[in-house]
């Protein structure tokens, strides 16, 4: 009976010894098809995460035996893709964008008043500020005109940019206060005359001469929105974002939205071309920190086709 004993207490102590020899992580998963990216675009089957961080992969015997985890997910053979960075986009812009009425996929300029019509009612500001239409989704591929809008709002001004973000159509109360008139020349942009009358149609620089004129949202709903956009994009897939044209004041938005934790894109960022900008970021060089990074400018040496 004594040596029955002895062999069980050995035993268990063998068993213990292996168990706290492993390694622990806050998770693992395992069967899975995991692309890894590597050099050689190996394939594993389970990976060990800690922190938040993969600090192992493999098969799923190696990984189950070297570690041991709280967490553990079969994956049951699904695909484990590493996080996707999109080059070029421009997650700040489309995040304060939220609070625009969306106007892409509209088939024709009666759909985009119609819109504009429900958006007004429940409009953040004075302004009513439409993003995405595209002319060559009408079936009259043309730029629109402003007079409907001038009827529906002769008081309220409107600024409706077009999905390349190269035009805008605004109504005569938006070109008033933009001081935009039949004889406006502005450098770099384009003031659309017809008859001898304003369209309402801005091209680049005469479009950002006006959108200057449209206040921007609180830094609160700015924090609001990012949020918002980053659950979109992790959920498709995106981590980190390549964010391309952003102004001094972004910046700042961007690093208290991830010092308070909630933001956690990384961002690489360009600063917009901005001829203040210049001395001070060429001085100073880029800031980088774990998730953040501000590294040069966005020039702009065209145009758009689409506009």
């Amino acid at each position: 009976m004594k040596s029955s004993n002895l062999f069980f207490s050995f035993f268990l102590l063998i068993a213990v010894t292996s168990c706290n020899s492993k390694q622990k992580v806050s998770l693992i998963v395992h069967h899975a098809k995991i692309y890894t990216a590597d050099e050689t675009f190996s394939e594993s089957e389970a990976m060990a995460v800690t922190d938040g961080k993969i600090i192992a992969t493999g098969t799923n015997e190696i990984i189950q035996k070297t570690y041991t985890a709280s967490e553990n997910i079969d994956a049951k053979g699904n695909t484990i893709f590493p996080g996707f960075i999109d080059a070029h986009c421009h997650f700040t812009g489309y995040a304060t964008d939220m609070w625009k009425c969306n106007l892409v996929g509209t088939t024709s300029f009666d759909e985009v008043v119609n819109k504009i019509k429900d958006y007004s009612t429940h409009a953040p500001m004075q302004w009513i500020y439409g993003r995405g239409w595209d002319q060559n989704d009408w079936t009259v591929k043309e730029f629109p005109n402003k007079k409907i809008l001038d009827s529906i709002y002769p008081d309220r001004p409107v600024f409706l940019k077009r999905i390349d973000g190269h035009a805008a159509l605004l109504n005569q109360k938006a070109l008033d206060m933009a001081g935009i008139t039949d004889t406006t020349k502005i450098p770099g942009g384009e003031v659309e005359i017809k008859n001898g009358k304003l369209t309402g149609i801005l091209v680049d620089n005469a479009m950002h001469v006006a959108e200057k004129k449209v206040p921007e949202i609180a830094d609160s709903l700015a924090y609001k929105y990012f949020l918002a956009a980053q659950d979109y994009c992790f959920a498709a897939g995106l981590t980190g974002v390549h964010d391309c044209g952003i102004s001094e004041h972004t910046v700042d938005l961007v690093k208290n939205a991830q010092k308070t934790g909630g933001l956690k894109m990384k961002i690489f960022a360009l600063l917009s071309d901005d001829s203040s900008y210049y001395e001070k970021w060429i001085s100073s060089g880029p800031l980088k920190t774990e998730r953040f990074h501000v590294g040069g400018f966005k020039f702009y040496a065209d145009g758009a086709l689409g506009s």
